[in-house]
């Protein structure tokens, strides 16, 4: 299984627009090709200004909340579940 990390993709030069844009990407673990922009896939919009860009960083801070809650929820019924049952 291939691990992917989060990296900021950072385009002076936007070929769409002609202005600086940015976004959040996967790249594999290991990926330092930033010339090629080998991003593995994009997770955010296109963001023109750095208060774009922070709003979606804190969406994506709001959805991994929502991710661990549910996560604990789940490993605690899962240890509830086990105890009972010894």
């Amino acid at each position: 299984m291939e691990i992917s990390s989060l990296d900021l993709l950072y385009l002076e030069s936007d070929p769409r627009t002609k202005q600086p844009s940015a976004c959040i990407c996967l790249r594999p673990s290991g990926s330092q090709d930033y010339a090629g922009v080998k991003a593995e896939r994009l997770i955010t919009a296109h963001c023109m200004s750095f208060i774009e860009l922070d709003a979606e960083i804190r969406r994506l801070h709001a959805e991994l909340d929502e991710i661990r809650a549910r996560a604990k929820k789940k490993f605690y019924k899962a240890e509830a579940a086990a105890a009972g049952a010894s």
